[in-house]
């Protein structure tokens, strides 16, 4: 994104943040660490009052990257769909599964005392895996938790529909699972 497009949008969000100081700006779509800290704290730059944030599959997480977070205040977001079994569908650039890079990605995240957030997408809605995708999240320390059960629609062709009694149970389960524990 240019720097100039964002200061056309920063002119009516700064409006509106000076009306609601909990207002945020998420970086989000394709990987907005790839951007570069320069870029991205010039995108940042002409934002006044709000709270940004980046969703991130963690891949790029390094020590100075962590520095650059934790000097802009930048909420992170991982997109990661549970444990190792769950989140096949998260590939590296090479094809490779993503799970262990962003776990390292996480890692490093946490040793910088630099909460997370997640974001997981639910191929297959198991009511009997519900509690240990979880206390996965919950292992993990995320402050909050974003799902989407996977359904085919746009370009999501290839994704197969849940059973609705299925997602149903699944959600009850999860809905179990954090009632026992509720730190999410």
């Amino acid at each position: 994104m240019p720097v100039e497009v964002a200061r056309a949008v920063a002119t009516p969000v700064n409006q509106w943040a000076a009306a609601n100081p909990r207002f945020e700006v998420v970086w989000h779509g394709g990987e907005p660490l790839a951007a570069g800290r320069e870029h991205l704290a010039a995108l940042m730059a002409p934002f006044e009052d709000v709270k940004h944030s980046v969703q991130t599959n963690a891949a790029l997480i390094d020590d100075t990257r962590c520095e650059f977070l934790l000097e802009h205040q930048v909420h992170v977001g991982v997109s990661i769909d549970g444990p190792e079994d769950m989140n096949t569908h998260r590939l590296t650039l090479a094809g490779r599964p993503g799970f262990r890079v962003i776990m390292r990605g996480i890692e490093r995240l946490r040793r910088h005392g630099i909460p997370i957030s997640a974001i997981a997408v639910v191929s297959n809605p198991d009511p009997n895996g519900a509690g240990r995708f979880y206390d996965f999240f919950a292992d993990l320390g995320v402050t909050t938790l974003g799902i989407n059960v996977e359904k085919k629609e746009g370009v999501n062709l290839g994704a197969k529909d849940a059973d609705p009694v299925r997602a149903a149970e699944f959600w009850t389960a999860l809905t179990d699972a954090w009632r026992a524990n509720p730190v999410i």
